[in-house]
């Protein structure tokens, strides 16, 4: 399935869901096919992601997030594309959910390791994940360990840091898991940068309804997109994923 372009005319994660179709597709395809197995995607922000893999994934699909009005968006865009019986969305923080042990077949985590403290997002994510899980990840990460202040202060907050890819590796591997893939994913931030000067912009000097937050994100990332373009911030700032899979 292909999210309707008057539902999502942006994303708001670098890579959009082409790459977590890219992730989800290096699960085995018995996994994928099987209607009985579930999908959690921590980080579900307005539902495209969800919604993008109702077609790749036949099982149920469970999308969270703590932003209450991008979930109401989601929950709206759920019903408008048709896939209510398969996919949801529900107000819920990555790092304390509701859901049983082991519910999980797989956990997705887009964008929530810059957001928490990793360390807390991935015991959350473990404590429901199936015995035989997987745990794919995408994220924002470090290119280098000597990152300048002024761009480490960008993405990191005064209670946790963000990895390199080495560290993310081995953040994985000392929580019990295999790595199956981990891969350099950064040529996907200049374009997820570009639609906060064009798209998004617009969007919000339009006042595009259900999203009047847009405001606050172009400006959030202004700075942001200043440092990453125009003060050196691309040699820093990377993004990552990883396919992971618990250890028989």
């Amino acid at each position: 399935m292909r999210t309707q372009p008057s539902l999502f005319p942006f994303h708001l994660t670098p890579g959009g869901p082409r790459l977590s179709r890219a992730l989800l597709a290096q699960v085995p395809v018995e996994l994928r096919k099987d209607p009985d197995a579930a999908l959690l995607l921590m980080g579900c922000r307005m539902g495209e992601h969800p919604i993008a893999l109702a077609g790749e994934f036949a099982g149920r699909i469970v999308g969270i997030d703590e932003d209450a009005e991008t979930v109401f968006y989601a929950k709206m865009a759920i019903t408008e594309a048709k896939v209510q019986k398969q996919v949801s969305a529900q107000f819920m923080t990555p790092v304390q959910t509701n859901f049983r042990p082991g519910r999980f077949n797989i956990v997705m985590l887009e964008g929530v390791f810059s957001g928490y403290p990793p360390g807390r997002v991935l015991k959350e994510a473990l404590r429901v994940l199936a015995d035989d899980g997987w745990l794919l990840v995408s994220d924002s990460c470090w290119l280098a360990e000597d990152v300048p202040t002024y761009v480490r202060e960008l993405w990191e907050s005064p209670d946790h840091k963000l990895h390199t890819r080495e560290g993310l590796q081995q953040l994985l591997e000392g929580h019990g898991l295999q790595i199956i893939n981990i891969e350099d994913r950064s040529d996907v931030l200049g374009g997820f940068y570009r639609q906060f000067n064009s798209t998004v912009k617009g969007i919000a000097k339009g006042g595009f309804e259900g999203l009047k937050h847009m405001k606050g994100l172009v400006k959030h990332y202004k700075h942001e997109i200043d440092v990453y373009n125009k003060h050196g911030g691309d040699r820093f700032m990377g993004y990552m994923s990883a396919v992971s899979r618990r250890k028989e």
